[in-house]
């Protein structure tokens, strides 16, 4: 197989770094190539001592890497480590489609607005409020929209617990978001009355008061998923493995990411993160929200694409746009998009 080595001939007064100079490439990069594909009794050690000729990396090879370091260091100037309080605009504009097979789409917008503050040395609490829902953008006009909206509100704004590394981990309190909705009840049961209402409004509280359950809902959603990410993934310059949901109130599942990076905007920069599930579970399974313990099982397909955009200056998070498909066999299941807009 050609890969396109070439040989240099040692001179007298070279040394191992003065080599690596000459092709603009760390002397540790030179010496762990030539090591990979020299004779054994030609390795190279502390120095050149003995040492007639240094195997080199082709002209591509050398190119990428520079490219990769070049990269590497633009990553360590502009992209955010650890979430800081300025890392949040207060209000983003969402914009949530899904999409089925001959079924109507549906496009729902609203705003989300996010306060950040530093939790001593625990990280930070985001206070995260949604608003002005609409749905094709008509305002919900049924019933049990308008009581889902209202329960919503109520319990507003929701407290999270986020490290500086990133991801929701946890409610600030719990205890609060149930008090605040036992304190309000009252109110929402004179508004709507009826036997559908109060199953409804038991059904809520229920929920409420499970806070795991609780915590999996809004963890499990595109939108708090896309918007509160793990920092570390804008940094991978590897492939890993990690866990996300592709099918919210289900479980997660562990996927395949890589990340890529463009550079190219004066002002901004973007982080795209793509993802496919690996794990062994099916469509159906992934949709019960429960692994079924039959084989064998058709493994379910799906892709996931989450682009970021930072400011390069303040490194504030200006725009996600994020998308899941679910595909059944070969063929378009559900897509989820999501696109969120600092305003």
């Amino acid at each position: 197989m050609d890969i396109g080595i070439s040989i240099y001939h040692v001179e007298k007064g070279d040394t191992l770094q003065s080599v690596a100079e000459k092709l603009g490439i760390p002397a540790e990069i030179l010496k762990r190539y030539h090591n990979t594909y020299c004779n054994l009794k030609n390795l190279i050690g502390h120095d050149l001592n003995g040492i007639h000729e240094i195997m080199l990396p082709s002209s591509d090879k050398i190119v990428e890497y520079k490219k990769s370091q070049k990269q590497k260091e633009i990553c360590q100037i502009f992209l955010p480590f650890y979430l800081t309080k300025d890392f949040y605009a207060t209000k983003y504009e969402v914009s949530e489609s899904f999409e089925q097979p001959e079924e109507e789409n549906v496009k729902i917008t609203y705003s989300v607005f996010v306060r950040l503050r530093e939790d001593f040395n625990k990280g930070f609490i985001a206070e995260v409020e949604a608003s002005d829902f609409k749905k094709n953008e008509q305002s919900p006009d049924d019933k049990i929209s308008q009581l889902s909206l209202s329960c919503m509100k109520n319990i507003s704004p929701i407290a999270f617990r986020i490290p500086a590394q990133g991801k929701i981990t946890g409610f600030y309190d719990h205890k609060v978001i149930v008090k605040r909705f036992e304190n309000r009840r009252s109110a929402l049961n004179d508004f709507f009355i009826g036997e559908v209402s109060d199953d409804y409004l038991n059904a809520f509280y229920e929920n409420l008061k499970s806070e795991n359950d609780l915590l999996e809902q809004f963890s499990s959603s595109l939108l708090y998923q896309a918007l509160f990410p793990e920092m570390n993934w804008f940094q991978s310059k590897k492939d890993w493995k990690d866990y996300y949901y592709i099918v919210p109130d289900s479980f997660p599942v562990k996927c395949h990411f890589h990340t890529e990076y463009n550079f190219e905007n004066l002002n901004y920069i973007e982080i795209i993160i793509k993802g496919k599930i690996i794990e062994d579970c099916s469509l159906q399974e992934l949709l019960k929200g429960v692994k079924i313990d039959e084989f064998p099982r058709e493994q379910a397909n799906g892709e996931i694409e989450l682009k970021y955009t930072f400011h390069k200056e303040s490194k504030q998070l200006t725009k996600v746009e994020a998308g899941i498909i679910l595909l059944d066999k070969e063929n378009l299941y559900q897509k989820h998009s999501i696109l969120i807009t600092a305003k």
